[in-house]
């Protein structure tokens, strides 16, 4: 079982890609499966916790992304992609 699939907190060896999937599982037993409450609402807050995460490390990309496109006069440089892309 990774880190992940825990329900531990979020943790430096998380990935995005795997916060991303272990959503996924638990929204599928949640929806797909009948759960005694206590099971429902252990998996509701590892979702929520996974779901944190993974809003952070969009935040944190997103930084990235604004500081390497910097225009070096106090601006940014942001640019749609093309919609053929």
């Amino acid at each position: 079982m990774t880190t992940a699939q825990s329900g531990a907190e979020p943790h430096a060896d998380w990935t995005f890609e795997a916060a991303l999937d272990r959503l996924g599982e638990i929204v599928g037993r949640i929806e797909g499966e009948s759960l005694e409450l206590d099971e429902s609402l252990a998996l509701f807050e590892e979702g929520v916790r996974l779901l944190r995460f993974a809003e952070s490390t969009l935040e944190g990309a997103d930084e990235r992304i604004r500081q390497l496109l910097d225009d070096g006069l106090g601006g940014h440089r942001l640019e749609d992609f093309p919609e053929d892309a």
